[in-house]
């Protein structure tokens, strides 16, 4: 079977259409159908329902992608690793974390395993978006209490207090409010598992709307400060301000989130990956230390 072809094939499944898969490798769009066809005339199956505007997988081709893409995403692993000599390790590793996580915790780990692999290029994709460990080809996941897939690696990584917090100028104009549900001027994320997990703080209670949604804690801060409302915030983001006194706590309940460190499953993953998910489960240890 030709190797070339059958990756042609998951980039198609990925872009989700031949041109898409054609702008991904650089390859014509022709290229990429006559590749496909070469795959499937080997195979003896059809691998794609096709019409004029849109096609689909078979059952044969959801069967081979299931099967191929870690296998194949293994293999290249492993080939070049194989290029290089002795315990060194090349290649890339692509890492996705929240937006506006520290860099403080994740950079000191990224240098220390650049500065033992150097020949191996990090990736890091900012982002509060649960991107798909598989078919966004992401190595390792550093996530707030997000749903994982059933065949992932999922370490716990650090908690982090979550409460709600309000510019001690707000309180003064607005008073305080007797109770969350009462609040009528909440700034929050968007993330449903956030909002779930204060409603089970409340007893049964139903946590507001929020009057404005930002997936960046720092965001909701700095409109926190200027007295736009009460936030939902992490702890550790407000300390400087509360002893200052310019953020206050608005009520007396909080919650703690887990933040994962999640990785694909595969039998086979590359060292590499295992050898730098180490060390950032050791710098995020350290860091809650």
């Amino acid at each position: 079977m030709d190797l070339n072809a059958l990756k042609t094939f998951i980039e198609v499944v990925r872009a989700g259409s031949f041109s898409g898969a054609a702008r991904r490798t650089g390859m014509p769009r022709s290229s990429v159908s006559l590749r496909i066809r070469n795959l499937e005339s080997s195979l003896g199956v059809r691998l794609f329902k096709r019409s004029t505007r849109a096609f689909a997988l078979t059952a044969e081709g959801q069967d081979l992608y299931q099967r191929s893409e870690g296998a194949l995403a293994s293999l290249a692993d492993t080939l070049a690793d194989l290029k290089q000599v002795g315990p060194s390790h090349a290649g890339e590793i692509r890492m996705t974390l929240p937006a506006d996580f520290p860099a403080r915790i994740v950079a000191p780990a990224i240098s220390e395993f650049c500065a033992a692999y150097p020949k191996v290029r990090i990736n890091v994709v900012p982002t509060n978006a649960v991107l798909d460990l598989v078919s966004e080809n992401v190595d390792v996941a550093l996530r707030i209490g997000a749903a994982n897939p059933q065949d992932a690696v999922v370490r716990g990584a650090l908690d982090m207090e979550l409460g709600f917090y309000a510019s001690a100028d707000y309180m003064r104009r607005h008073g305080a409010p007797a109770s969350i549900a009462m609040a009528t001027r909440l700034i929050g994320p968007q993330q449903p598992e956030l909002r779930r997990l204060f409603e089970q703080c409340l007893d049964g209670g139903v946590l507001p709307q929020f009057h404005v949604t930002v997936d960046s804690f720092t965001f909701i801060r700095e409109l926190v400060l200027l007295g736009q409302g009460i936030g939902l915030l992490p702890g550790s983001l407000c300390r400087t301000a509360l002893a200052s006194g310019a953020l206050v706590k608005a009520f007396p309940v909080s919650a703690s989130v887990r933040l994962q460190l999640t990785y694909p499953s595969r039998a086979d993953i590359s060292s590499k990956v295992k050898v730098f998910a180490e060390i950032l489960a050791r710098h995020l240890k350290a860091a809650v230390a």
